[in-house]
């Protein structure tokens, strides 16, 4: 079936989620963030269900929010992306594994450098998301 399309999941996630307040859902995990076993269970979910890549996007500073908002959030702050990604590479076998990461605040050389070691321990497994400004 040569010319039949193929769909490609991504989950898009930060890394549980990007809404402020979905910590307060029913059945949420308000501590997902920095919790590994509910993100081990996510990622093991996530291949099961076939998707591609799991990308974990990443900032270097704390949201701009008004800081009564902050005191609500899940979405402050969470694990740095390159030792998630490892530490879920080890209970996965096949999804792809994205981060962001920028030159500006380091070297190419250093980002170079996780990003291969990251592949190395993920069997090849590793992307970037390159963002330009």
């Amino acid at each position: 079936m040569s010319d039949s399309k193929t769909l490609h999941l991504t989950a898009f996630m930060r890394p549980v989620s990007l809404h402020t307040g979905a910590w307060r859902y029913p059945g949420a995990y308000p501590d997902a963030n920095f919790n590994l076993a509910h993100l081990q269970s996510f990622i093991r979910k996530l291949e099961a269900a076939k998707f591609d890549a799991f990308f974990m996007a990443d900032h270097l500073a704390v949201l701009n929010m008004p800081v009564d908002a902050l005191k609500r959030s899940h979405t402050v702050t969470s694990f740095e992306p390159f030792t998630l990604l490892s530490a879920l590479s080890a209970v996965t076998s096949r999804i792809g594994l994205a981060a962001t990461a920028s030159t500006t605040y380091d070297e190419p050389y250093h980002v170079a450098r996780r990003f291969a070691s990251l592949d190395h321990i993920s069997g090849g497994r590793a992307a970037w998301n390159i963002l330009r400004r």
